[in-house]
């Protein structure tokens, strides 16, 4: 903490220094507007400010939102659904430090690093003027600037690593006019409708979560309560083309390591790369293994949220010869309410009768996963589980259908 503290401090020097400069030396003459800090000011959480500009990472005038050129955007090959929303992933690493890189898990940043994910939805024409009407859309644009003309800000979320060397989030919430977003710690009901260029409009609330509810899914081996993590910024997530703009197309890790922001790389020969799994040219089995990794892995391990399942949908379980662990023929443990027919978690040539596909394919109380961050149901994901459920009786897989 006294490190960020140290950052901020120096910051607020470098500005008066600034302000004396434009004002002669303190004179009389009226003073000049203080410039903007020229990077991200880190807060520790417990500091955050009312203000998401105050952070001088994500800036907006109401027209077009954009990053600080010291931060660095991101997106994942196959990333976490959160009702349709679109997201601008970023990461600001302080100046004179470096991201160690590792293949095991999440890559490992130093203290000071803020980590920024911005949710908004393509402007739509609704049919109920009591709802925020929102477009559906299945493509992730990419680059450091977001047009507001056409999108709609929903919510930026920021998890920082301290001086501690713990990570801990907030949420700031985008205000009517969008040129800023007021701090958000207790969460807010959003209501929607998607609208899509086929089907019916469908209302939903659009839940932005409350820092308990945050750590349900952050505090990834540590069983819902203790320490937080970034969930997505793994190798593997991140082992893809990004386009930069201003005609910049490179590879995500290499990218960072050209920045002097990664230490430890000896380059991609031998990196994990997960497939997009909307790619309907990737073997099916790889495309459910990236989507159940991403979606479901940070609680469904042998330490997080949902270790008490005995369901373990991580990269290195799916698929794996122990096929109970992920799900094959295996009763659930912690889970009881389900429909007639319903027995096994995954039951190979059946997605009919598996239980992990029907909580994916609902929305009830009680019933629906994620229990958090979802309240529609991703029809596109569901489909493609549904193939792979489908298929895993045939080569290479070879399963045996459940007993009956």
């Amino acid at each position: 903490m006294l490190l960020i503290r140290n950052l901020k401090l120096g910051l607020s020097t470098a500005l008066c220094a600034l302000v004396l400069a434009a004002c002669g030396g303190g004179g009389d003459d009226a003073p000049a507007t203080p410039a903007a800090p020229a990077v991200p000011v880190v807060f520790p959480v417990a500091e955050a400010p009312a203000k998401l500009s105050s952070w001088n990472a994500v800036r907006s005038d109401g027209s077009t939102m954009s990053l600080n050129a010291a931060v660095v955007p991101y997106d994942l090959s196959s990333a976490l659904f959160t009702d349709y929303a679109l997201k601008m992933r970023a990461v600001y690493v302080p100046a004179g430090k470096q991201i160690t890189y590792t293949t095991t898990g999440t890559l490992d940043f130093p203290v000071g690093t803020a980590i920024y994910k911005t949710f908004y939805y393509p402007k739509a024409t609704g049919t109920d003027p009591k709802l925020i009407p929102v477009g559906k859309s299945t493509t992730h644009p990419q680059g450091s600037t977001i047009d507001l003309t056409k999108h709609r800000l929903i919510e930026t979320r920021i998890i920082v690593r301290e001086a501690s060397g713990k990570w801990t989030g907030t949420t700031y919430v985008w205000d009517a006019d969008q040129k800023d977003a007021s701090l958000n710690i207790s969460g807010k009901y959003v209501e929607m409708e998607l609208i899509s260029a086929t089907g019916a409009p469908e209302p939903f609330t659009y839940v932005v979560p409350n820092q308990q509810t945050c750590q349900k899914c952050h505090a990834t081996e540590t069983g819902g309560g203790g320490e937080v993590l970034p969930i997505g910024p793994k190798v593997r997530n991140m082992n893809k083309d990004y386009d930069y703009g201003g005609g910049v197309k490179a590879n995500q890790i290499t990218h960072l390591n050209d920045l002097k922001l990664l230490a430890g790389f000896t380059g991609l020969a031998g990196a994990p790369s997960n497939v997009d799994w909307t790619d309907a040219s990737k073997p099916i089995g790889d495309r459910a293994k990236a989507y159940l990794d991403v979606n479901c892995a940070h609680c469904h391990n042998g330490k997080g949220n949902a270790s008490q399942s005995g369901l373990k949908l991580t990269h290195e379980d799916i698929g794996s010869a122990a096929t109970s662990l992920w799900g094959v023929c295996k009763k659930p443990l912690a889970y009881s309410n389900t429909a007639p027919g319903y027995r096994y978690d995954v039951n190979p040539g059946s997605p009919q009768t598996s239980i992990l596909l029907f909580r994916l394919n609902t929305t009830l109380t009680g019933d629906i996963m994620p229990v958090v961050g979802r309240q529609t149901i991703h029809t596109e994901a569901t489909s493609m589980l549904a193939d792979w459920i489908r298929q895993l009786t045939s080569a290479p897989s070879s399963l045996v259908a459940c007993p009956p």
